[in-house]
């Protein structure tokens, strides 16, 4: 049984994707996502581009009509994205100079760097971020100017529905695509004493971190989804 903790919109499209795999799956958000609106917003200046770390920038940004008059100018500019499914949220938008980076700030870092914009980078983030764009970019000259578009708000209890849907279906199968996420999930299962043994697929080694002593960890090639699916073999 896969258990599918992510915020929605994207955990029923991560449902879908392993239900027609042949899984059964369990939705459960535990983090909700919140749109933040500034007192104030950047206009675009001369050469600025624009960086995004998230698709929940991009969702905030058109789910919101006080934003979503911003984005209309935005998605006009050069956007770098930080992996695919950021693109593709990006472009889906409106976007149509997308530059992709490789999944992690490093190479979103990188991709910036190697063709410096003449202006500044107007980052689209979040809240609780796990890395300083602007500090990563000052050696290589780039300016940054963050605003703070969304945060997601944790909520980390397993209602009884899910509780009584895993119980019976032996190992639980666990995707986690944050290190937000999986410390709401090891919150959620710490309070759960009779739990089934749980296999986490996890992006990264980072991500992983607070499922320490809850079960097993397998860390993806690659920080995406589809690295993801390509672990469900070896949790047989």
């Amino acid at each position: 049984m896969i258990l599918v903790t992510r915020p929605e919109p994207a955990a029923s499209r991560s449902a879908r994707r392993f239900a027609a795999l042949g899984h059964e799956v369990v939705v459960a958000p535990l983090m909700e996502p919140v749109t933040l609106v500034p007192d104030s917003f950047p206009d675009p200046a001369p050469g600025m581009v624009v960086a995004l770390t998230s698709a929940r920038a991009v969702e905030a940004m058109t789910g919101t009509p006080a934003l979503a008059r911003h984005w209309q100018v935005l998605r006009d500019l050069c956007v770098h994205a930080v992996g695919e499914s950021t693109a593709d949220a990006a472009r889906r938008a409106g976007a149509r100079d997308v530059r992709v980076a490789q999944g992690t700030l490093e190479s979103l870092v990188a991709l910036i760097a190697a063709r410096p914009p003449a202006g500044e980078v107007l980052y689209l983030a979040g809240r609780e971020r796990s890395g300083d764009l602007a500090g990563l970019l000052a050696p290589h000259g780039v300016r940054v100017k963050m605003v703070e578009v969304y945060d997601m708000i944790a909520r980390p209890v397993l209602d009884s529905g899910a509780r009584a849907a895993l119980s019976g279906a032996g190992e639980l199968i666990a995707p986690c695509y944050s290190r937000r996420s999986a410390q709401a999930l090891a919150s959620a299962l710490s309070d759960w004493p009779d739990r089934p043994p749980a296999t986490f697929l996890v992006l990264s080694e980072q991500v992983g971190e607070p499922l320490a002593g809850l079960g097993r960890c397998l860390v993806a090639e690659r920080p995406d989804e589809d690295a993801l699916v390509a672990l469900l073999p070896k949790t047989c």
